[in-house]
């Protein structure tokens, strides 16, 4: 006998896979709770039926980034320093390509994104990974990690003709010739 999927989540599963298309293509700030229903084919209320409103909708889409983050960062905490830093630049590589389409729908929201309670466990561990990427306290190490970060994104968003190998190999050489120290 098949599982079928009650009608409510296949509508929030809709909602959530439009709004990410949407997202990507226009941007969050230019997309309308409205663009959300109509390209998922439901009402407006149907959409604030399931969510709350725009930034919760935004939530959901960054949902799976943001659990593969939150257990990355978990199992961080458990390592050395050194062992962190390079299981960190190892993982980070991955889930910057398999994710690279919500870099798309994080830029847009950057400047805001201290603002929006819904993201807020996103942020912290983006940061706390950030940390363990840097592999030591020292300013300096966190500002290249930083800088690694905010590169690479870019780069996985915009991977040009790069097969998702060649991202990966770029990506994990970049970290490395950044922050491992010799």
């Amino acid at each position: 006998m098949a599982v079928t999927t009650p009608a409510r989540e296949r509508t929030r599963r809709e909602i959530v896979r439009r709004a990410m298309d949407l997202f990507q293509a226009a941007g969050y700030n230019a997309t309308s709770l409205q663009d959300i229903a109509t390209a998922a084919g439901c009402s407006k209320a149907t959409v604030l039926y399931h969510f709350s409103g725009k930034p919760a909708v935004l939530a959901a889409v960054l949902e799976p980034a943001a659990a593969d983050v939150a257990e990355l960062v978990r199992h961080l905490r458990e390592l050395s320093q050194s062992g962190a830093q390079e299981v960190a630049i190892r993982r980070f590589t991955e889930l910057a390509v398999q994710h690279r389409g919500v870099m798309d729908v994080i830029q847009d929201v950057i400047p805001v994104i201290d603002t929006m309670p819904e993201i807020a466990g996103l942020v912290g561990d983006g940061l706390e990974l950030t940390g363990f990427l840097a592999g030591s306290d020292d300013p300096l190490a966190h500002d290249l990690a930083k800088f690694a970060v905010n590169g690479l994104l870019g780069e996985c968003r915009y991977p040009g003709d790069r097969t998702d190998d060649e991202l990966r190999r770029l990506c994990d050489t970049a970290l490395r010739r950044l922050l491992l120290r010799s």
